[in-house]
């Protein structure tokens, strides 16, 4: 009777392990491994096993958790004192899903509904690594010199952000690089912002670049076409037109994509994550809209991203 007691508070009952195959993953990949239950002194009913992908997102100042997707089992079963029962898992991740960074992680919580009885809990974490081609950015930037910042791939409110400290040839005069991309069918849409100091003030200078699958993956190619991109910014700043705007001025170079933030936020994180944070976040930045914006174009593409949240 002591041990039925001792149970239904959660002292000897069943317990549930998550044992994954492996711990590191791409966004679309499937994962698979096994659901681990033993009994506990005495005889319990289960009612069902839940397992949740939980995002855990630091987002201007405000920490959100979400469940992202559910996997439920259920199967009801009884388990004897000290049965122990295995069950097959598998969960194929959603294809948007932001990378792992300072700001955004992952983990998995098993749940085991115990009937009558306190529920037991299994938290794994989980890696996401960055897609294949948002990789092979990251390593041309390498190859150029580049570092990513230990804040990098934060998100902003709207996109996932990558930050890069400058090669040391280029420190003094590159204050930082940072992009946004946007997966397409059959390449990648990068918004680069270039942070240079001129004189006595910060210029933010962003560009849109295409690329294709085929580039992507030539990433000595990548690297020179991003290398160009960044010196074109560096030689002739006097080709982008702007007015001064105080101490920091914002030069947007766009190609008329105008309303076409979806394409940025619904990219690399969008769809279901972003539909989960913005629920709950609100509308973020939205006090922060015209700000330093009247040196960009009106109703321009970048008007819309602010790496900074300022």
């Amino acid at each position: 009777m002591l041990k039925k007691m001792m149970a239904k508070l959660g002292k000897g009952s069943a317990k549930i392990d998550l044992v994954l195959d492996h711990d590191t993953f791409q966004p679309g990949d499937e994962v698979t491994g096994e659901l681990q239950i033993r009994g506990g002194t005495v005889e319990q009913s289960i009612n069902r096993i839940d397992v949740d992908l939980m995002i855990r997102a630091a987002v201007k100042d405000q920490v959100h958790e979400e469940c992202l997707l559910r996997v439920p089992v259920y199967e009801a079963f009884t388990l004897s004192p000290d049965e122990e029962k295995t069950l097959p898992f598998t969960m194929r991740l959603p294809e948007d899903l932001p990378v792992s960074g300072h700001s955004i992680s992952f983990y998995f919580t098993t749940r085991l509904d115990i009937k009558a009885g306190v529920d037991h809990l299994d938290t794994d974490p989980i890696l996401i690594q960055p897609p294949d081609r948002i990789q092979h950015v990251l390593n041309a930037f390498q190859e150029l010199g580049f570092s990513e910042q230990y804040e990098s791939r934060k998100f902003t409110g709207y996109a996932q952000e990558f930050a890069l400290y400058p090669p040391d040839h280029l420190r003094g005069t590159v204050e930082e690089v940072e992009f946004v991309a946007a997966m397409e069918p059959n390449g990648l849409r990068l918004l680069m912002e270039v942070d240079m100091r001129s004189l006595f003030r910060e210029v933010e200078i962003k560009r849109e670049i295409v690329l294709t699958d085929e580039q992507l993956n030539d990433e000595s190619f990548l690297a020179a076409e991003l290398e160009k991109a960044i010196d074109d910014v560096l030689q002739n700043p006097q080709s982008y037109q702007y007015p001064f705007v105080g101490k920091k001025e914002r030069i947007h170079r766009h190609s008329g994509l105008t309303g076409a933030v979806g394409g940025f936020a619904a990219g690399v994180l969008g769809g279901l994550v972003l539909a989960s944070l913005m629920d709950d976040l609100g509308e973020l930045g939205s006090e922060d809209e015209g700000e330093g914006e009247d040196g960009g174009d009106e109703g321009g593409f970048f008007d819309d991203f602010d790496f900074d949240g300022e």
